[in-house]
């Protein structure tokens, strides 16, 4: 449900949008399709945000894509880890509304 909640308020910012169910996934598709930004989330099947992470900083392509994980795992080692390994911002998402997550992109992005 958030996903689509994201997705659909991204799209309506005007930012087109790449979608993954998974961290498997989610390599593939930034592998593939090279994003600008990737927004991550640390609770996912199949690989952690963390093992995403990791997987996307081995990349020549891949690692200096900007990172922001939004997720609601608040543990602080997680948040140390992930920033210390290249994370743009490590956000919680009940901290923040969907105008105020676009705002961050916008800062690493510009406008669309």
């Amino acid at each position: 449900m958030l996903l689509n909640m994201y997705s659909q308020k991204l799209q309506s910012e005007g930012f087109s949008v790449l979608n993954a169910r998974n961290g498997e996934d989610g390599v593939g598709i930034a592998k593939k399709d090279f994003p600008n930004l990737i927004l991550l989330d640390m609770i996912l099947p199949r690989l952690s945000g963390l093992d995403v992470l990791t997987l996307l900083n081995q990349d020549s392509y891949t690692k200096n894509i900007p990172v922001i994980i939004l997720t609601n795992d608040a543990d602080q080692t997680k948040n140390k880890k992930a920033l210390k390994m290249g994370a743009k911002e490590y956000l919680i998402k009940a901290m923040y509304t969907p105008e105020q997550i676009v705002e961050k992109i916008k800062r690493y992005l510009g406008p669309p």
